[in-house]
């Protein structure tokens, strides 16, 4: 009866109780978080790139910029202490990327160079296994929110009503990911980075 009333809020927890061995749960929060870390750690790198791309005039150091971007998330970090209090901010990031997309894809039309004739192969010159592989990954990271779905749910009031954020989430994404890569595809970038569409300017650095 322990072992069923077991608590399942982690990946971890879920291990432990499915193995019926703690230290199998313990190596798979482990390996899970410890992969999640190195995930976040990339996106602080990103966002203090991006604070010294904004403030170029500045001189900041990747150092300094990945600092004050951790000040400035440790405020929504610590006031949000439950899932239904990130709505509003998962709201406004929603606006914020559609903003940027937006803003993106003007600059990169106004200051396209396409020709009138290109040819576009069926399997890219020099395509290989490690990039199809590094490509592949990115996809499937871009959905691997598998890690927080126990917790998800151990914050809700039905948790069986979890699979019903699919329905929404999983065909959305699809489309607004497939959209954004036929529209700048035919706005003429060549790379998996929309921004490497982009000129150096103001809309660059914002």
């Amino acid at each position: 009866r322990e072992e069923s009333e077991a608590n399942t809020a982690t990946m971890g927890e879920v291990a432990g109780a499915l193995m019926r061995c703690k230290w199998a749960g313990d190596i798979v929060i482990v390996v899970v978080y410890g992969y999640t870390l190195l995930g976040q750690g990339s996106y602080l790198l990103t966002l203090g790139n991006s604070l010294q791309e904004l403030l170029y005039t500045s001189g900041m150091c990747i150092y300094t910029a990945v600092a004050w971007g951790c000040l400035v998330l440790a405020v929504p970090v610590i006031l949000v202490r439950r899932l239904g209090e990130s709505v509003a901010i998962c709201f406004g990031n929603l606006l914020l990327i559609v903003a940027v997309l937006a803003v993106s894809f003007y600059d990169i039309s106004v200051n396209a160079n396409r020709s009138s004739c290109v040819d576009s192969p069926l399997v890219a010159p020099g395509l290989t296994i490690l990039m199809v592989m590094g490509a592949a990954t990115r996809v499937v990271y871009s959905y691997a929110g598998q890690w927080m779905y126990f917790e998800m749910m151990e914050t809700m009031a039905k948790p069986s009503d979890f699979p019903k954020a699919f329905v929404v989430t999983g065909p959305f994404m699809v489309i607004t990911y497939l959209i954004v890569a036929l529209v700048g595809y035919h706005l003429g970038v060549r790379s998996s980075q929309l921004l490497d569409g982009m000129p150096e300017g103001i809309p660059m650095r914002g």
